[in-house]
């Protein structure tokens, strides 16, 4: 099976599109661009988030937990490649996006940061990216978090405290 490339558009540190369809391998190529990609904060109606453990055998980041998160393919928006993302990641359908936040982060990526709300249980996800997903009340994630039971990406709370802030 071949796999099939994958097109991106790379954008300048303001977010204006600078270069169309690049192979994703190709944009290290690019070193004064950024790679777009979403960020989504996903709450159930009880406002528990959704957390996801990364696979161990991403390159980034492996085993810490995560929001759901990907790049943003060619020619889509943040939405479309929030919905795509959440979907593959975790089966479920998100509505009311709002994108929360947008902007260069930690990790040269042009992240925008979205927050949106997902009825029912996760009920797929791709071993090869994501080890567990489930929704965890807000308090829960940062006790995890201060004891060490769980390791989180950067930025994992800052961004759910903007989505947090984002709802009010």
């Amino acid at each position: 099976m071949i796999k099939e490339v994958e097109l991106v558009d790379l954008v300048d540190a303001s977010g204006k599109i600078q270069k169309k369809s690049v192979p994703r391998t190709e944009i290290e190529q690019n070193p004064d661009l950024h790679l777009q990609i979403v960020i989504a904060v996903i709450f159930d109606d009880d406002g528990r988030v959704l957390a996801q453990k990364r696979a161990l055998t991403k390159s980034t980041c492996p085993g810490d937990v995560d929001h759901v998160c990907g790049a943003i393919m060619a020619g889509e928006t943040p939405e479309t490649a929030t919905a795509r993302e959440s979907l593959e990641e975790t089966g479920l359908r998100i509505h009311d996006l709002k994108i929360v936040e947008q902007g260069v982060n930690s990790y040269k990526r042009f992240r925008y940061l979205l927050a949106g709300v997902a009825e029912g249980e996760p009920n797929s996800l791709d071993p090869a990216e994501v080890e567990w997903v489930r929704f965890i009340p807000p308090e829960e994630l940062k006790a995890k978090n201060q004891s060490g039971e769980l390791t989180f990406v950067g930025e994992f709370f800052e961004d759910m405290e903007l989505a947090l802030k984002s709802r009010s």
